[in-house]
């Protein structure tokens, strides 16, 4: 079987609220500050899209806003970026090994001092589109274009399917990736899907993540 996680927080979150910034040095996210125009790109390749990440321009260090006196094992934070603790990092490399994107960060207070870590960033780098618009509790959303300003963005689909908050989602069997960890593009959004076994290895070893729900699985 197959689950999804949860990329909007429930009762019990997902999100912690940080800043890619350096106290210390009083520096933020290098390529923030060399092109805003790149960092929205790592941005949303951090949330699923599809592209390549130069490590020497990852973020590597996070405040977090509001102090902490512990973390989960897996949420996410600033530009929808995944951060896992060294747990995390070793289920998920014994399950996918070398398939994902996974690099050592530093997590601040704002006055600069270190949380006990240690923590990583985490890019899932395998991509599928299993997810059946039919089987899943989805909404559709349709541009409506003016005659007089025919021009549409090329970022912007004139048809959008957003997945509704029951994570209520159907997937064909064969379209499943190998892989235990994967976005599926089935959708408008990419979605966060892992498998069975990735799923009760993160349960058996009593890890605390981002709510996850089972999917069904269909032969279509």
């Amino acid at each position: 079987m197959t689950w999804i996680i949860k990329i909007t927080p429930d009762g019990r979150g997902g999100h912690i609220s940080t800043t890619a910034y350096d106290p210390r040095t009083k520096s933020a996210w290098p390529l923030r500050q060399q092109s805003t125009k790149m960092a929205a790109i790592y941005a949303g390749i951090f949330k699923g899209d599809r592209g390549d990440l130069d490590p020497a321009l990852l973020p590597m260090v996070f405040v977090v806003e509001k102090k902490r006196k512990a973390f989960p094992d897996m949420w996410w934070g600033v530009s929808g970026l995944l951060i896992i603790s060294d747990a995390l990092r070793r289920v998920v490399e014994a399950h996918d090994p070398g398939k994902h994107i996974i690099w050592p960060v530093e997590m601040l207070t704002k006055r600069g001092e270190p949380y006990p870590g240690p923590f990583f960033g985490f890019v899932p780098a395998v991509h599928a589109a299993a997810i059946s618009e039919s089987h899943s509790d989805v909404r559709i959303s349709e541009e409506r274009f003016n005659p007089a300003t025919p021009v549409m963005s090329a970022y912007t689909s004139p048809r959008r399917v957003h997945l509704n908050y029951s994570y209520d989602v159907g997937i064909r069997r064969t379209d499943i990736p190998d892989a235990n960890l994967w976005w599926d593009h089935g959708l408008s959004v990419p979605q966060l899907l892992t498998s069975d076994a990735l799923h009760d290895a993160i349960v058996a070893a009593g890890l605390k993540v981002i709510p996850m729900k089972r999917v069904l699985e269909i032969d279509d």
